[in-house]
């Protein structure tokens, strides 16, 4: 399935950098680290077998705190995003989607669930990735975007979220890396923070 292009979002210089992360990525990456917070939808949700992927897959740089969208070499979206806190950080790896949810149910491991509303934290739009808890997903605090806030998932805007999920599918490739060296909005290159300290890259 082809995936419509939005040609503003395609900055040459971000599609090139991510081209050379995916080829990176192929050397291998550390195990994947367990979940500090499992994140479950009440019994009778269903998971959906994944589906034969094409070449569509989400890459989320965390120093970057950007999530892109990309199909074969070009990049088709770039979203701003929370990451993971260093005590909690986002763990970098291969996923694919497991799961899509509408109005999702926030059930936490030994606390009273959280129905679908202002007070839920995965907002209207959840996509797990991992099944020990992690996943992609709204959020009910928008301040927090762009920003090293959350407890290892992934956090969009709401119009971000739901653009995202309308895009994606059970079973879309998706690899978290922590790559320093980047290019900015200008496309001009630019080295991001070191949000989880210089040993990172060996301890993720």
């Amino acid at each position: 399935m082809k995936t419509q292009r939005h040609t503003t979002h395609a900055n040459p210089a971000p599609a090139l950098a991510l081209v050379l992360t995916l080829i990176a990525l192929d050397s291998g990456a550390p195990p994947v680290a367990l979940a500090t917070e499992d994140h479950f939808d009440l019994p009778g949700d269903t998971w959906g077998a994944p589906f034969a992927t094409d070449s569509l897959r989400i890459v989320i740089n965390v120093p970057a705190r950007r999530l892109a969208l990309v199909e074969g070499n070009t990049l088709i979206r770039s979203y701003p995003v929370a990451v993971g806190r260093p005590w909690t950080p986002t763990p970098r790896g291969h996923f694919e989607i497991l799961q899509k949810a509408k109005d999702p149910t926030w059930a936490p491991k030994g606390r009273p669930a959280v129905p679908p509303g202002p007070a839920n934290p995965l907002g209207h739009r959840w996509m797990r990735i991992s099944p020990d808890g992690y996943g992609i997903h709204a959020t009910n605090d928008p301040g927090s975007i762009g920003k090293v806030r959350s407890h290892g998932c992934t956090r969009m805007s709401r119009s971000d979220a739901q653009d995202l999920f309308d895009r994606v599918k059970v079973g879309t490739p998706v690899d978290i890396v922590y790559e320093l060296d980047g290019f900015g909005e200008d496309g001009q290159p630019v080295r991001f923070a070191d949000v989880y300290g210089a040993d990172s890259r060996a301890s993720l």
